[in-house]
Parts: C-alpha cells; structure tokens; sequence
C-alpha cells in the first residue's frame, strides 16, 4: 500500500483487505484516496489522446469492486460516467464476441465477468444480451481457446452469476444461469490436482471463493474445498504468494470472504488494526548464486549469453543483468499482475490474451516477469 504512483496504485489490494479482518488505519482510507484520484481523473478526462494511459475494462471494475467495497454506490454525474464507460467496454467486447457467437473478446472472457460482477454489486444491470454472451462460453466450450475456460475464468463468471442471481438481476436468464453456475462448479471440481489446488495454486484462491458461496453445498464440494484449502496454506508456507494481486485474491478465502459479499459488506464489522511486522536481524549470509543461460533465435539475429544470479532471482532479475552486461534488450510493461514481457531483442510479444490480463495485447500469463 506505500506504491501510490498511478501505475501501480491496485484496486484488488483495496479489496482484498476490506474483505479481511484487519484493517490498515489511515493509511486505507489514504489509499482509497489515491485510488479516486488515480482513476477517477483519468477515466473522466475528455482528452481522448494518450488512450494508453487509461484503466482497462479489468481495472475499472476492480476500481469498482474497491469502492463498494468501502460501502459505496456509484452516484451521481462521477459515478455515472463510470458505470457508462464501463457498460460500453461490455458493450464492444460483446460486439467482437459476435451475435453467432465465433468471435473472442478484446481483453478476455475472464474480464468479462469482472466487468458484469463489478456493475452487479452495485445493483446495475446490463443488458439480457451481454449476459448472454458468457453464458453462451460456459455453456459450449468447442468455441473457446484449447476448448476450455481457465479455471480462474470459469471462477469469475461463476462469481457474476452468483451476484446476479442473489440480486435478482435478469430474472429472464435466472435459469440459465443456475444452470451455468452448476457447470462451472462441476468443471472446477474436475480441475483439482492430486495436491488440491484447483488448475493451480494461483487460480485457487478464485475458485474457493466461488465455491464457498454457493449457495447448494455438498459433502463432495466441502471435503474438495478443505483440501485446497490445506493446499493453499502449505503454498503460502513455501512462500508462493509473493504477487500483490494474486495476495488480494487469496485475503477474503483466508476470512470465509467471497467477492460475491460485496453485495452487502458489512463496514461496521470490528476489524483488527494491522501492526507492521518485527524482522528479527539474521546472520549476513552468502546468497546462494545460480547461472542462467538466455538464448534468443531469429532469422534475423541470435543471441545466446550466460548471467549468475542469487538463487532467489525473478525472470527481470536474469533479464536486468543480461541487458548491464551484454547486449540483450527486453521490453515490459506494467499491469496488475506485475510487469510482462512485450519484445525480447526486438521480437514482439504475440496478439493473445490470458486470464488477468488487463489489455488485449497481454500475452500468456506465463511470460509475467
């Protein structure tokens, strides 16, 4: 929460914590601050010429999700305008997905959802059609990428549909969509690997969240979520949870807390204030180095170069040292989910898009650095 700077200013951490038991002090309701001036002022803005600049359809509705989950309602002429941009980012992605359906949205059907879950908690409601869409992905998956929805995908529309049905928004699709939740549960159940996790550790935290609230649960669903929880708590032992979002993601199972509570959070409820942690001084150590060969091909130029790292080194880390100290060249660009690969020695990263990403042009989330 000290990284106020606009471009990694996360709406998901703001929602994270208020779904937790603790609470940050002034230091939250600081954060909630710049996250308004942050996004309010760029989404706002007439100037039409630095489009790069502005939030994506999955940060707009995560900025969303952060003010209800504050206990606002989007009001007035402000709040108007975010429901309307937001509305006509489902609207263009409903117009690429296509009316028969053969086409695949700008971003992703994972920030589809996020997009109807955000406007549904704030008792907004879109369009039959719109709903229709992602409907229509869960219930025929031969029309999607490798002939299935991610598991965090599967999740988030789970997630919309639960709002929607509790809010009894398009009651003309309500059977659709017990229907479609009941799918989306039985094919997370089928994705949980011998360990626990659902797909993998970092969808989990989605997909128990989902879980947890439905609303018709079984021994099968309530022994299926105890071992992904088992799971998840032997991650976080091994330290797998070192991203600010997927962090976020994890905080409400952590407190029995769904996305689906923003429909009516409870603010008054006594929250614990968090007291910064103790580091107890250890003995210097020498880091542990590891070499890391990078190798590019092209038709054009090849390049191959070993760098020594400390074993603990991220994918920047090698990256970083090999453009000090050679001449490789990377490119990135900032996200939710950290910094991404756009170009390695001048070869650009494809045209596809994954689960969190917040842009059209986001590659896998594997290639996150």
């Amino acid at each position: 929460m000290d990284r106020l700077s606009p471009e990694q200013l996360n709406p998901s951490i703001y929602v994270g914590l208020r779904l937790s038991s603790l609470q940050a002090g002034a230091k939250e309701a600081h954060y909630l601050h710049s996250l308004k001036l942050s996004y309010q002022q760029s989404l706002l803005s007439n100037d039409n010429s630095d489009s790069e600049a502005k939030p994506s359809m999955g940060q707009l509705a995560l900025y969303l999700l952060a003010l209800r989950a504050n206990c606002e309602f989007v009001r007035g002429r402000k709040g108007d305008s975010l429901v309307s941009q937001l509305k006509r980012f489902l609207e263009d992605e409903k117009g690429a997905i296509g009316h028969n359906h053969q086409g695949h949205p700008h971003t992703s059907y994972y920030q589809y959802g996020l997009g109807i879950l955000a406007l549904c908690v704030h008792q907004k409601r879109v369009h039959d059609s719109v709903v229709g869409k992602l409907l229509y992905a869960v219930e025929h998956k031969q029309h999607l990428q490798q002939g299935h929805l991610p598991v965090d995908t599967l999740a988030m529309a789970g997630l919309a549909f639960s709002c929607l049905k509790l809010s009894n928004l398009n009651p003309n699709l309500r059977n659709r969509s017990t229907v479609a939740l009941g799918r989306v549960q039985e094919k997370i159940l089928k994705a949980q690997t011998p360990e626990g996790h659902f797909g993998n550790v970092y969808s989990t935290p989605l997909a128990l969240q989902l879980l947890m609230a439905s609303l018709r649960p079984t021994v099968e669903l309530g022994t299926a979520c105890l071992k992904a929880k088992d799971a998840l708590l032997a991650s976080l032992q091994h330290k797998a949870f070192q991203n600010p979002l997927m962090i976020s993601q994890l905080l409400p199972i952590l407190n029995q807390k769904s996305y689906v509570d923003l429909i009516s959070p409870d603010c008054e409820a006594p929250r614990v204030l968090l007291e910064p942690a103790t580091e107890t001084p250890s003995q210097t150590q020498v880091p542990e180095v590891i070499h890391v060969t990078l190798k590019v091909s092209s038709t054009f130029l090849s390049y191959r170069h070993s760098v020594s790292v400390p074993v603990s080194s991220s994918l920047e880390d090698v990256l970083k040292k090999a453009q000090e100290h050679s001449r490789f060249t990377y490119g990135t660009q900032a996200s939710l989910s950290g910094p991404y690969l756009t170009s390695v020695m001048g070869n650009k990263a494809g045209n596809v898009s994954s689960g969190n990403s917040p842009s059209p042009r986001h590659p896998p989330a594997a290639r996150y650095c």
